[in-house]
């Protein structure tokens, strides 16, 4: 192998990461003198440590480490660096911003790499704010009989708005927060979300009114929406990728805590106090977060168009196109498809939206990138993520109905049974660890199968008479097992090989596609239950199984479409 012997003066940068190589050979050497700061920039930011060391900087066309063997000039035998390509790239300030720059990451020997402790703690913050987002949402389920107590005189039409108003507007809104995410800071954005949705959980649970506690409702909505367009975009740079998928894995399991802990929590709270300390169960936690959060979580770069204005026009579009088309799909099961109000939604939603992707097909700098839909990986999790999310949705909102309608249980042991199938998908864990090694293909195919099993048991087994261990639960250790597979890795599995500055943009498209699908599968269930929620009618119930195992047995056709060599192409 041949190198070449370059003056300091004059040697030229070395890029440790994505970058193309000078000659067709895997490894390129360069061999050089550290005799002056700043000789090399590709080495100047760790100057310190290697002044007065001879080096020779061997960095590799494939492979995914880059050898920097450094020997003191005084003694005899040289010590061995192995740096991934990934964490060479971030110790040059210039590398930082592409996809493969891991902050949390450092080298250690044989070419592996080690997660900082302060990747996890940012990652234990980020997890805790998905966990009061998703606990007060699920608690609000649980609160709505109280609050219809309270204000007794009002609709139940005009009270549905505080659930209502807080999903459309989390749904309008997450376009718009991923793309000022990447443009002025995630953390920034994340943050203020994070004090937004504080300050509008206290407002709810003091507002004297209907209408002050809707608006107030609105504001936690705008305030999830810049989180959730954040969380994944700040975990996954902290990570190298050998490890995001457990990462991911992690969050998303604190998640389903939430999720799990949101009716049980929110009906104590309740019994002890009242149904406003439902939404003051996360401020605490809230609290923590913010008072720790500029502290912990490492500050990221915004993106190089930061100072360009995004398109207004097409955002406000985009915006209330989303909107629309939220509004009519919650609405159409309680208004009845055919109403005029739902009518109108939907012919404001086609014509909004198709005019927003004319605008972003037309714009240099669109609110949504359509790009990435020709990105694979993006393009493919998002086709297999159209079939689990309209089913677990609908499954979330019919397994409780058919609990308390057909068998008679009591609100809370409904509650609590749904809960353990999400405590069930912790057993999901250790499957981050092997997608992280294997890939994300065999995951979301085999989650999609167990799941899909599990509602076939259902349908073999489960009958007017109630059996809770033999009939019930083996078909909801089925689902619960195969919805935490596919649920840990699909989010990863979207955003594999997108680079980080736009991170934040293509995590909010995929969590607006994400919402509108599980509005879309709560429609459907409500349709095929015969638009009646107190229906105790199995078959009625049978049909919304069938529906949930063909949405998973639908999540295939994307699943097997996912590139099948994506994480070794990450992996180098």
């Amino acid at each position: 192998m041949r190198s070449r012997h370059v003056r300091a003066a004059t040697a030229p940068a070395i890029t440790m990461g994505d970058a193309m190589y000078p000659s067709a050979n895997p490894w390129c050497s360069v061999s050089h003198t550290l005799s002056t700061p700043g000789a090399c920039s590709s080495t100047h930011a760790i100057w310190a440590r290697l002044s007065r060391y001879r080096s020779t900087v061997r960095t590799p066309n494939r492979a995914g480490a880059c050898m920097l063997y450094m020997r003191p000039i005084f003694t005899a035998s040289p010590s061995v660096w192995c740096v991934p390509r990934t964490v060479a790239g971030a110790y040059h300030p210039g590398h930082m911003t592409g996809a493969g720059a891991t902050a949390g990451a450092t080298p250690t020997e044989g070419g592996t790499t080690q997660v900082d402790a302060a990747a996890w703690r940012a990652l234990a913050l980020i997890s805790a704010a998905m966990f009061t987002i998703i606990l007060d949402n699920n608690g609000v389920n649980v609160a709505f009989p109280y609050i219809e107590r309270t204000f007794d005189g009002t609709p139940r039409s005009t009270l549905a708005w505080v659930s209502t108003g807080y999903s459309i507007v989390l749904a309008a809104l997450l376009l718009v927060a991923g793309r000022v995410a990447d443009r002025q800071g995630r953390r920034r954005v994340f943050l203020a979300g994070m004090a937004v949705f504080t300050v509008a959980s206290i407002g709810t649970a003091l507002a004297p009114g209907v209408a002050l506690l809707i608006a107030a409702r609105a504001v936690q909505g705008t305030g999830a929406a810049m989180m959730t367009a954040t969380g994944v975009a700040l975990i996954l740079p902290l990570f190298p990728p050998a490890r995001r998928g457990f990462a991911v894995g992690i969050w998303g399991t604190v998640g389903s805590a939430g999720a799990a802990a949101g009716p049980t929590l929110g009906a104590l709270a309740i019994e002890a106090f009242s149904w406003r300390w439902v939404f003051l169960i996360n401020v605490p936690i809230a609290a923590v977060v913010l008072l720790l959060g500029r502290r912990l979580i490492p500050a990221d770069t915004p993106s190089d168009d930061a100072g360009r204005p995004i398109d207004a026009i097409g955002t406000v579009v985009g915006t209330a196109g989303v909107g629309a088309l939220t509004f009519a799909v919650l609405q159409g099961p309680r208004w009845g498809w055919t109403s005029s109000g739902v009518g109108i939604a939907a012919a404001a939603c086609v014509v909004l939206l198709a005019w927003f992707f004319l605008r972003c097909a037309r714009s240099e700098n669109p609110l949504l990138d359509l790009s990435l839909f020709r990105h694979r990986p993006f393009a493919t999790a998002n086709l297999s993520q159209a079939g689990t999310q309209m089913a677990i949705f609908s499954w979330f909102f019919t397994t409780p109905l058919f609990l308390i309608n057909v068998w008679e249980y009591s609100a809370f042991a409904g509650g609590s049974a749904v809960a353990i199938g999400m405590l069930i998908s912790f057993v999901s864990i250790p499957v981050g660890k092997y997608s992280d090694r294997a890939g994300y293909r065999h995951v979301l195919v085999a989650g999609g199968v167990v799941t899909a099993a599990g509602m076939v048991w259902w349908l073999l087994f489960v009958g007017e008479t109630p059996n809770y261990v033999v009939d019930y639960l083996p078909g909801l250790f089925l689902f619960g097992v195969g919805a935490g597979m596919v649920g840990i890795v699909v989010t990863n599995a979207a955003l594999a090989g997108l680079p980080e500055a736009s991170l934040a943009s293509a995590n909010a498209v995929f969590q607006t596609i994400r919402r509108l699908l599980g509005a879309i599968g709560v429609a459907l269930a409500v349709a095929l239950l015969g638009g009646d929620r107190t229906t105790d009618s199995v078959e009625a119930f049978r049909r919304t199984w069938w529906l949930v195992a063909g949405g998973y047995l639908f999540s295939l056709v994307g699943a097997l479409a996912y590139p099948p060599g994506e994480r070794r192409r990450r992996a180098s």
